[in-house]
């Protein structure tokens, strides 16, 4: 079994912090590129940090016109540096070989994963919404290289609405920009956080996939560190690779044990 490499989204702006955990690869979100994150980065902080860590950038808005806007921005990045995108489109701008694809509840099947590399995207995130044993199946049938949020507080949606400001202005309630809604049917608490680019919906409770961390080899495995409090921050910096941190932490992880029949892009 290989060993597993962890990679941080992290919750504090200074890099430094997290060495004493043994962290030196990073993903840090892009500014006015990004959203659902605590901390974003510009160019010049990204730069300063790749020449000491291994850094990704990671890009999750809707981009829109902004695509063509990123066109001189590429230009300024140290050639080191690779690209988790969520919008396909950015593969015009970006060479391949430095893309990470991250379509957000899309890619569910080694089917879709081994069509991805015969067209030239080798690197790839996979859904966090499978079962551990589909997660196999895919180990098993694929040889990409495969990243996986192994914590994270979920982005179970994203809006380009402020939903948070139109429901407090329709109610006259306070100005606030984050709101806990029960979702009716499972009776479940979802959190809404609303930045000036729209709005992200998580779970909850951290997804923590640590239970079957032996099984979850040859991937890189990604903590979002992002609107986790700073006592669950600390449990799962000092038992990553434990698999009993989904029990320190108030964590979920319904999705490996439960198949989720119909799936965004599942086409077999």
């Amino acid at each position: 079994m290989q060993k597993k490499e962890f990679i941080i989204i992290p919750k504090q702006k200074e890099l430094e912090l997290y060495e004493k955990y043994n962290f030196n690869t990073f993903i840090l979100p892009l500014k006015d590129y990004s959203i659902g994150f605590d901390i974003y980065y510009d160019i010049d902080e990204i730069n300063e940090y790749s020449n000491k860590y291994n850094v990704y950038v990671i890009m999750n808005k809707f981009l829109h016109m902004q695509i063509y806007e990123f066109k001189e921005l590429y230009k300024k990045f140290n050639k080191n540096i690779k690209f988790i995108i969520e919008d396909i489109g950015l593969s015009q701008i970006i060479d391949k070989d430095r893309i990470v694809l991250y379509e957000n509840h899309i890619i569910s099947n080694y089917i879709a994963i081994n069509y991805l590399k015969d067209i030239g995207y080798n690197n790839i995130v996979i859904n966090n919404d499978l079962t551990i044993t589909e997660i196999k199946e895919i180990l098993n049938k694929t040889n990409s290289n495969l990243f996986y949020f192994y914590v994270s507080k979920n982005h179970l949606m994203y809006s380009r609405r402020n939903l948070v400001t139109n429901y407090n202005k329709n109610y006259n309630l306070k100005d606030v920009t984050t709101y806990k809604i029960i979702e009716e049917v499972s009776k479940k608490e979802l959190d809404l956080y609303e930045e000036k680019d729209g709005t992200v919906v998580t779970f909850d409770k951290i997804y923590c996939a640590s239970k079957y961390l032996n099984d979850l080899s040859n991937m890189k495995l990604i903590i979002n560190l992002s609107k986790i409090d700073d006592i669950s921050e600390k449990m799962i910096l000092e038992n990553y690779d434990n698999e009993s941190l989904c029990n320190l932490i108030d964590s979920d992880y319904y999705f490996l044990e439960n198949d989720i029949k119909y799936k965004v892009g599942d086409i077999k």
